[in-house]
């Protein structure tokens, strides 16, 4: 029986960090995205393209962030996506004030 009420317990914890997780995610992205508008001047299909693109770029961070030096090139890689979603993403102009930006 007590077994049971651990295992569930554990099942339960193990579903609220991911869900935490996902919460912490979707914060993150949304804060890197309105913070970008705020000096980027872009409108709201803009604003969610963004969000979506740092939504994915988080998503991924946090499966490697734990030892980032073991996985160099796969956020090496992950900042690549990123870059290439923003200029996709972004009028020229914009993603030139992007790239000023992501260098200071």
């Amino acid at each position: 029986m007590t077994l049971c009420l651990f295992m569930a317990a554990l099942f339960l914890g193990t579903e609220n960090l991911s869900a935490q997780n996902t919460i912490e995610i979707n914060k993150i992205a949304s804060e890197k995205a309105e913070n970008l508008r705020k000096v980027i001047k872009f409108d709201t299909n803009t604003l969610e393209e963004v969000y979506q693109a740092y939504k994915a770029y988080e998503t991924k961070y946090q499966l490697i962030s734990a030892d980032l030096k073991a996985n160099w090139e796969s956020k090496v890689k992950l900042d690549k996506e990123l870059d290439q979603s923003m200029k996709t993403i972004l009028t020229e102009d914009q993603y030139f004030q992007y790239k000023n930006l992501s260098a200071n």
